[in-house]
Order: structure tokens, then C-alpha cells, then sequence
């Protein structure tokens, strides 16, 4: 008589007030691995670029000598090994071939000439590595990748209430372990911890669609006495924040193709000239909010192993923010009759 495990893992999303805003709460299917924590804009997600946690409403910043300062760097770590997180997480279904075809009793090796099965295998095994490190807690992160023998495992990792930074890629076994312990560090967390990731993975929006804002900031400028107001420069927005980039909007209409002009464009932010004067006094960078349905498509590039996302706007209102926690907002811009021009 065949036995079958079934895992179900439930999905729990809560909010908890983190720093200068909410944050959606993904919790983890084990104490094995770190809940998710990333930063809200009214109840939804928020994509493209994050709030800095050590920027006040007033524009000032929070100094290292600060009570808060600490609790703030904390929360940044978290929310940073989090975002990390979520994107590997994600790429998981657009993998299934490839960890269809890993090996999970040895490592594959890569060599100049492989079989496609070989070549899924090695990338399978290379993700499942990255997915150890950014999921594991530190106290599960001593089993794989600290080497007892060689390494003084309490100041390996990082202290309480911080996370591991995405760029540190820990090895299997530890520093200067046997190939007998990179090997028995990796089938046991493969075999005992990954189909719970996996499970994990199918959870979060297996429509490939999150609703959300995307965020931009762009430079004040000069101000246009003729027109009676500021140019805000799309071009500015930049394609390096989080899940969501610029190049990825969908324009639905004449409009929104305005925004993304491919010479680039400029949006007019009206404003009286006795107003502009001490507003400009105040502050040099504004912060737009759009209001986003974003798509999961696919694997960006197969060899940078990049998720590829597109998003389409819900709202033709763009609100205007003068600072990144979105607290102190001073305007907004309808898409429909904004003013613009392009280079």
C-alpha cells in the first residue's frame, strides 16, 4: 500500500506596524526559516523604490547615536534580506524542470560541455543554495553551513535582530569543510527543508499577479516660470528597485504611452511661483506613487537568473510625496490631462 505526505502550509499575512509604515508579514512554514516582512502603501505592496527607514517625515535623519537608530537598522535588515527572499521565492515556479531534474544525492558538476539534465540539475542546485541562506535563521544556518571544527560558530552569523545580507552566499558544510560535509549539509537540507520552500513558494500569488504601488523619485529641478510649475523627468525613476521597473509599465492609452516615451519624458507639477520659492527651499527630490497591478512573467535572462515583471497602472491619479516613507503628501497629477513634453 503506497504512502503519501501531503504538506499543507497556510498562508498567514498580517500587518504590523514597522519604522514610518506598515509591513505585510508573510510568516515562514517552519522556525527553520525567517518571515517575510515588506513595506506597504495603503494596505497593498510596494514596489520600485523602499522607504529608507532612516529618513524622518521632516526630512532629517536618524543618527547613529540615536535611541531609534539600532531598532531602524534592524527593521532595514530584515526588510532587505525579506525583499531578497520573496524574489527567490517567486522565481521557484518558473523553475520546475530544472528541480525536476536536480540531483538531490550528489552535486553536480559543471564542466565545458553538459546535458541539457546536467545543466538543470547545476542551476537547480546553485538556486537551492541561494534559498538556504536568504530563508534559514541563524540558528539553523549554524547546521549547514558552519564548520564546527574550523569556525567559532556564535561570530560567524549575524547578532540578534539582524539578517543575512543577500550578497554573503555561505557554502555548503562551512569554511574549509570535507567534501563529506558539503555533501551531507546539502541532501539534508534538500531532503528535510526544501519541499517545505517549495510548498512555501506555491502560496504567495500563484496567479503571478500583486496589486500594489510603485514608487519613483525624481529631482525638483528648476523651476519653469512659463509653464507655473516643475518638470519631473520619468527618465529619472530608474529600473533598480524592488520586484517592479520603470521600463516594465504597460501603457493602456495615449496617456500613459506619454509617460514612457522612448526620447523621454517630462511631466509638469503645477505650481504658483510665490509657492514654488520656499518649496523649493525645502525640499530637492519629490516622490511619485503610482497605483499598480504587477505581472509575474518569467526568467528575465536564464543566465543572470533574473525575474522578468511587467505592470499596468489602476489609477490615472499619480500622488505626489516629499518623502520616501510617503507621510507628507503635497499633490498629485492626473495621467489624463497632465501637461508633458519629451526631449
Amino acid at each position: 500500500m503506497k504512502q503519501f505526505l501531503i504538506i499543507l502550509i497556510p498562508l498567514v499575512v498580517h500587518f504590523s506596524v514597522w519604522g514610518q509604515g506598515e509591513e505585510k508579514v508573510f510568516a515562514a512554514p517552519s522556525s527553520s526559516f525567517i518571515d517575510l516582512s515588506l513595506q506597504t502603501h495603503k494596505g497593498k505592496l510596494r514596489f520600485g523604490l523602499q522607504d529608507g527607514y532612516y529618513i524622518k517625515s521632516d526630512g532629517s535623519y536618524v543618527k547613529n547615536n540615536e535611541a531609534s537608530y539600532f531598532e531602524m537598522d534592524k527593521r532595514f535588515s530584515h526588510n532587505n534580506a525579506s525583499r531578497h527572499a520573496f524574489i527567490e521565492l517567486l522565481k521557484i515556479r518558473f523553475k520546475e524542470d530544472m528541480f525536476a531534474a536536480m540531483d538531490k544525492d550528489y552535486f553536480t558538476v559543471r564542466t565545458p560541455n553538459m546535458y541539457d539534465k546536467e545543466q538543470k540539475s547545476y542551476t537547480a542546485q546553485q538556486h537551492v543554495l541561494t534559498l538556504a541562506n536568504a530563508l534559514c535563521t541563524a540558528e539553523q544556518a549554524i547546521q549547514f553551513f558552519c564548520n564546527i571544527k574550523e569556525e567559532v560558530c556564535g561570530r560567524v552569523f549575524p547578532e540578534e535582530g539582524y539578517y543575512n545580507e543577500p550578497r554573503n552566499i555561505r557554502y555548503w558544510g562551512g569554511r574549509g569543510a570535507s567534501e563529506f560535509q558539503k555533501l551531507r549539509a546539502y541532501t539534508s537540507f534538500v531532503k528535510e527543508k526544501f519541499p517545505l520552500v517549495q510548498e512555501w513558494a506555491k502560496t504567495l500569488y500563484p496567479d503571478n499577479e500583486i496589486k500594489g504601488y510603485y514608487v519613483a523619485k525624481t529631482y525638483l529641478g528648476t523651476y519653469d516660470f512659463k509653464e507655473g510649475g516643475y518638470w519631473l523627468r520619468t527618465g529619472e525613476f530608474g529600473n533598480n528597485g524592488f520586484l517592479l521597473r520603470w521600463f516594465g509599465l504597460q501603457p493602456s492609452n495615449s496617456s500613459e504611452r506619454k509617460l514612457v516615451h522612448p526620447n523621454g519624458s517630462s511631466i509638469l507639477l503645477k505650481m504658483p511661483a510665490e509657492k514654488a520659492e520656499t518649496f523649493s527651499e525645502n525640499y530637492q527630490y519629490l516622490f511619485l506613487v503610482f497605483d499598480v497591478t504587477g505581472q509575474l512573467i518569467g526568467l528575465e535572462n536564464y543566465r543572470a537568473d533574473q525575474l522578468k515583471t511587467t505592470f499596468a497602472l489602476n489609477s490615472h491619479i499619480i500622488e505626489i510625496y516629499t518623502d520616501d516613507a510617503l507621510t507628507n503628501r503635497v499633490g498629485e497629477i492626473d495621467i489624463n490631462t497632465m501637461v508633458s513634453k519629451t526631449r
